[in-house]
C-alpha cells in the first residue's frame, strides 16, 4: 500500500509539537536542538529533553531545566456526601497565608526549590473553609490550583485535528474559523480518498489543503488555486509531513489559469558564471513546473472540488465548475450562511447539480464525572456552514 502522509511516533528534531499547559492554553513551539522552550510562568526546559519522547506523555519541569515523566492523577472519583457549602462564607481571611507569603512560595517553585505540589497542599492546609467543603467542591478547588500552580506539560503531535483545534481557539481568523467536526464533514462529504485527485480554493492559509493531504497517498494530488503568484498555505508547514507529501500539492494563482505557456527559449551563455548557472537553471524549473500546472489544471476531471474563499462562492464554483468530474462532490465552506445562499439558489436551479444542501455544523462538548455529567459551561457557538452538491457528468 502505499504510504501516507504519516505523522511521526516520536519528537523529532526542528519538527511541530503542541504544548499543553496545566492552564489547558497551548503554544506551538518548533524543536530546535540546543535551545530553551519557554511557558511563562510555568518554567522552561531545553528542547534536547523532549527529542526522541513520545507523543501524549505528561512531563514536569524541574530545577535546571530538564524534565522527568510525571504520573496524571486518576479519574476524579470525588462521591456524593452529606457535606454541603452552606455554611462556608466567602471570605479572603479564611486564607491564613498572607499575599506576601504566597508570592514567596510561588517564586520558589519558578527557582525549583519548592514543588508545585507543596505549594497545594499549604494551600490547602491554610484554608479554614476547605475541610467544610464538599468532595465535589474540594475536587474543584484542587484542580483550580493545579492549573495555576502545576510545571507539567503534555506534547501533542500535530495532526490536522490538533492543528485545526488549536488554531480555533487561539487564532480562528487564521483559518477561517474552521472547526475541527466542521472539517471532518468537509473531508466526508467529499469523498477524499487515497487516490483522488481534490481540486481546492483554501483562503485560510492552508488548513482545508493539510486535511486534504492528509488523506492521499501516491497517485493522488491536491490541486490549490490562490490569489498572488506564490500561495499562502502556512499551516502546511506545521503539519511535520514528509518532502514527498508536500509535493503532492500542486498550485497555481487564479491569473494563471487560462495562460498559455510559451516554450522556454532562453540560452545558456558560453562559460556562464555561478550565478549566471544557478539562475538559468531556477528559471527553468520555474518553467517547467508553471507548464506542468497548467497542464494538470487544464485536464480536468478531478474527483471533487471543495471550497473555502474570501470571494463570492458562486463566481468561484461557476468558475471551477467545468473542470470537476461528473458524479463528483461539490463542497463550499464559509463561516456564515448569507454568503452561501446566493450560490445554493443558483445550484438549484442549475441543471447540472443534485442533491444541493446548506447545512449548519453543530457542536456541544460535555463534562463525563460521576455524579456530573453536564454540557460544559462555555463553547464555541457555532462552526460555520457548508454547501454541498452532486456535479453531474456532462453529455458526450
Amino acid at each position: 500500500m502505499d504510504a501516507m502522509c504519516v505523522d511521526p511516533i516520536v519528537i523529532e528534531a526542528r519538527s511541530h509539537v503542541i504544548i499543553v499547559m496545566p492552564s489547558l492554553n497551548s503554544k506551538m513551539v518548533c524543536v530546535k536542538p540546543d535551545t530553551t522552550i519557554s511557558l511563562g510562568k510555568f518554567g522552561s526546559f531545553n528542547a534536547n529533553e523532549i527529542i526522541g519522547k513520545p507523543f501524549g506523555h505528561t512531563y514536569e519541569i524541574e530545577k535546571g531545566g530538564s524534565i522527568k515523566p510525571h504520573k496524571r492523577s486518576g479519574f476524579d472519583d470525588a462521591d456524593i456526601t452529606e457535606a454541603n457549602n452552606r455554611d462556608i462564607i466567602d471570605n479572603p481571611k479564611a486564607q491564613k497565608l498572607t499575599f506576601e507569603e504566597i508570592e514567596i512560595l510561588k517564586a520558589k517553585s519558578l527557582a525549583g526549590d519548592v514543588s508545585a505540589q507543596d505549594i497545594i497542599d499549604s494551600l490547602m492546609e491554610n484554608n479554614e473553609g476547605f475541610a467544610m467543603k464538599t468532595e465535589f467542591s474540594k475536587s474543584k478547588y484542587i484542580l483550580r490550583k493545579q492549573k495555576k500552580f502545576m510545571k507539567t506539560f503534555i506534547m501533542l503531535e500535530t495532526t490536522v485535528f490538533n492543528v485545526c483545534d488549536y488554531f480555533f481557539k487561539s487564532n480562528p481568523f487564521k483559518t477561517r474559523g474552521i472547526r475541527t467536526d466542521t472539517l471532518s464533514q468537509i473531508l466526508s462529504l467529499a469523498n477524499v480518498y487515497a487516490g483522488a485527485r481534490i481540486l481546492t480554493v483554501d483562503d485560510g492559509q492552508g488548513m482545508l489543503a493539510s486535511a486534504l493531504l492528509s488523506r492521499i497517498s501516491e497517485g493522488g494530488l491536491v490541486f490549490g488555486v490562490h490569489d498572488g503568484d506564490v500561495g499562502n498555505y502556512d499551516v502546511l508547514r506545521y503539519m511535520n509531513f514528509s518532502t514527498e507529501c508536500k509535493e503532492r500539492l500542486r498550485t497555481l494563482p487564479w491569473t494563471k489559469l487560462n495562460h498559455i505557456v510559451e516554450p522556454f527559449t532562453e540560452v545558456l551563455p558560453e562559460n556562464p558564471t555561478e550565478d549566471e548557472a544557478s539562475g538559468y537553471a531556477r528559471r527553468l524549473r520555474g518553467h517547467t513546473k508553471l507548464s506542468e500546472n497548467i497542464d494538470t489544471f487544464s485536464r480536468g476531471e478531478f474527483d471533487a472540488l471543495v471550497i473555502s474563499t474570501n470571494y463570492n462562492p458562486k463566481s468561484v464554483i461557476k468558475k471551477l465548475t467545468p473542470h470537476l468530474g461528473g458524479s463528483r462532490m461539490l463542497v463550499v465552506y464559509d463561516q456564515f450562511k448569507e454568503p452561501l445562499l446566493e450560490a445554493f439558489a443558483w445550484l438549484r436551479e442549475s441543471p447540472e447539480f443534485l442533491n444541493v444542501q446548506i447545512t449548519e455544523s453543530w457542536l456541544r462538548e460535555y463534562q463525563v464525572l460521576p455524579s456530573r455529567t453536564h454540557p460544559l459551561m462555555n463553547m464555541s457557538g457555532g462552526g460555520g456552514f457548508i454547501l454541498s452538491a452532486i456535479h453531474l457528468a456532462s453529455n458526450p
